[in-house]
């Protein structure tokens, strides 16, 4: 099976000026192949449907790689019943398909459009899965119980639809992330028998948000000139937190839910880094100095405290990475831990 059997004759790239450009099968067929042929993702949608430029990528292929990483971690086998939460081209339905039997995978797209050219490639190909347009935060209780989960997005906060759709001792695999880690780390949660569900955290991988988690933020103002906040000095400087992918990153977003973060440039060339909470509206905006460190703070959470908090509690606990964290979901919502369920971290 190929891979350019599924991917659409427009796929995206990233152009010389920072936007993300059209690539036409029609105008540079060689290079469509050879993007399909690689290991590489490829983005097939930008900005939920922009036609001739964009910023976002929102649908993609993942690299076959990756694919076949997350299918062995599934750890799925003849005759299972799978469902898979973002369908995105169809490549990796009929990839489970091939495993478990195409009548036995059902496979949920919330962009109509994605979804209606996935069913059209998979019986192209040969793989009559079920695609379904709707919602994946619901799951597909029709085709219910599964003994696989699949999603194919990052997650933040984990529908107990899936766990209550799953057979007990079935698996859930998704890329999990914060919003201020959004990336996601691989997770595999085992269901019990109970109607709970538990596992730990592996290695990160690079996966878009679902629709409907994406992080918000509070837009960045000019904090000086409106004048509504609390003004301090700190001789902290959690560097870590601000690195991409960074474990200092995994744990405080884990311990922060809510907290986003980003910087603006100033006019002498520095940046103001920030942090925002979009259910309060609280913002803080840190400014960093030679040893101490300009901090404003606006709206009923105090973010920089609770991020300079939080990096000593990580730094106390030996700066854990993602392997030593796990995550409970009942139906009273998730519970994050660090080493060990009776340790949650928050």
């Amino acid at each position: 099976m190929n891979r350019r059997q599924f991917i659409p004759d427009t796929v995206w790239v990233w152009g010389d000026d920072g936007w993300m450009i059209p690539l036409r099968r029609e105008v540079d067929p060689e290079r469509w192949e050879r993007l399909c042929d690689s290991d590489e993702a490829i983005v097939t949608q930008v900005d939920d449907g922009a036609c001739d430029m964009g910023v976002q990528p929102t649908s993609s292929s993942s690299a076959p790689s990756v694919m076949r990483e997350m299918i062995d971690a599934l750890d799925v086998g003849t005759g299972m019943r799978v469902l898979e939460i973002g369908t995105g081209t169809g490549y990796n339905a009929a990839l489970l398909g091939e495993i478990v039997g195409s009548e036995n995978v059902t496979t949920v797209e919330v962009d109509a459009q994605i979804a209606d050219h996935a069913r059209h490639a998979l019986k192209g190909a040969g793989f009559p899965v079920t695609v379904i347009t709707g919602d994946g935060i619901t799951g597909y209780p029709e085709n219910a119980p599964y003994d696989r989960i699949i999603v194919t997005a990052s997650v933040r906060d984990v529908p107990y639809a899936w766990v209550r759709q799953s057979t007990a001792g079935g698996r859930i695999l998704m890329p999990w992330g914060s919003d201020l880690y959004p990336g996601g780390v691989l997770l595999a949660l085992t269901v019990r028998a109970d109607g709970t569900a538990e596992g730990r955290f592996t290695r990160a991988v690079a996966f878009m948000r679902l629709r409907e988690q994406r992080p918000k933020h509070v837009p960045w103002r000019d904090d000086v000139r409106e004048g509504d906040y609390l003004q301090r000095v700190s001789r902290v400087f959690p560097r870590e937190v601000f690195e991409t992918a960074s474990d200092a990153r995994f744990a405080l977003g884990a311990r922060l839910p809510g907290v986003t973060d980003g910087r603006t440039r100033n006019p002498d060339g520095s940046h103001t880094l920030r942090l925002s909470d979009y259910e309060t509206g609280s913002w803080a905006a840190c400014t960093p100095g030679s040893g101490e460190h300009l901090v404003w703070q606006h709206g009923p959470r105090r973010l920089w405290d609770e991020l300079e908090r939080s990096y000593e509690w990580w730094l106390d606990s030996g700066k854990p990475g993602p392997a030593r964290f796990g995550l409970t979901v009942t139906p009273a919502g998730q519970r994050i831990w660090l080493d060990s369920p009776d340790d949650p971290i928050a």
